[in-house]
């Protein structure tokens, strides 16, 4: 099992095989620090019955180190997590920790919680979900709708993620 360990939100110390594969197939910068820059924006977290607040998303590129400090300094001391689904992965952090990078598979020690459920969150949570689909649908104007500018921002392959697209 490979993990990462942030020090400081700013050193990476690693398994020498990951830094090769990230090297080996470096992504145009543009591309990959656009989607930073929409990830930021487009993981809808919802918390779990322990407060920990969960993301899940499948970024087209190895994302999850650039995103631990922007979330770390967002949340504080509450804890939570990334899910990267496509490939089985999980940035997590808790309180009095720096931001790990594991493996999603919950067999995995890393995948439990202090408590020893699992960490693996629910897949849907209705209250969460409902105000956040309330949210959009209030701020929503119907009258200045314009679905290309909207897929310029959002594309579809993270609609799948977001609430508010869900019956799109």
């Amino acid at each position: 099992m490979y993990s990462i360990i942030m020090n400081n939100q700013k050193e990476f110390f690693c398994n020498f095989d990951i830094v090769a594969a990230q090297d080996a197939c470096k992504p145009d910068e543009y591309k990959f620090q656009h989607e930073i820059h929409r990830m930021m924006g487009l993981l809808r977290f919802t918390p779990d019955e322990n407060g920990e607040f969960t993301a899940r998303c499948g970024p087209d590129y190895y994302i999850l180190p650039n995103l631990a400090e922007y979330f770390s300094a967002r949340f504080g001391d509450t804890p939570w997590s990334i899910i990267d689904e496509k490939r089985g992965l999980i940035l997590r952090r808790v309180p009095g920790e720096d931001a790990k990078i594991t493996s999603i598979y919950v067999n995995s020690p890393e995948c439990k919680n202090e408590n020893g459920t699992d960490n693996k969150p629910a897949e849907k949570s209705d209250e969460w979900e409902d105000l956040w689909k309330h949210y959009h649908k209030t701020i929503n104007n119907e009258d200045r709708s314009n679905p290309g500018l909207q897929r310029q921002f959002m594309p579809k392959r993270y609609w799948k993620y977001l609430p508010e697209k869900e019956n799109n």
